[in-house]
């Protein structure tokens, strides 16, 4: 895997704030998978070592069946409008930020997301 098939993006539980990270794996054929959560982040990847940018195309992504928010159980979440960070959501079609606290309608999708992506397992 090059260091550009590994991705974990921080993201908060709606419901206890607290913070987890979502871990995108590239699949063979270029597609993103949503595989897991981690409570933190593995002990092989730290914010100073082999990281770089990247962008993601979740178009297409998939959902791995491992993954679910570790405290509330949701599978779904939203990226907040005011303050562009991600929240987990449980489909009830409002949300408020576990960040900044803004809260409204859930309305489009998310196309793509940009995190760090490192090497690693």
């Amino acid at each position: 895997m090059d260091n550009k098939d590994l991705v974990f993006l921080p993201i908060r539980c709606a419901k206890t704030k607290n913070e987890f990270y979502l871990r995108y794996d590239r699949a063979y054929d270029g597609v993103w998978n949503l595989t897991r959560a981690e409570k933190t982040l593995p002990s092989d990847v730290s914010v100073a070592k082999n990281l770089s940018s990247v962008t993601l195309d979740i178009r297409g992504a998939r959902l791995g069946p491992q993954y679910k928010c570790p405290d509330c159980g949701s599978i779904s979440y939203v990226r907040c409008g005011q303050c562009q960070k991600l929240t987990c959501y449980d489909g009830s079609g409002k949300f408020t930020c576990a960040y900044c606290g803004n809260s409204g309608e859930v309305s489009g999708y998310i196309d793509t997301l940009e995190g760090e992506a490192t090497s690693g397992q």
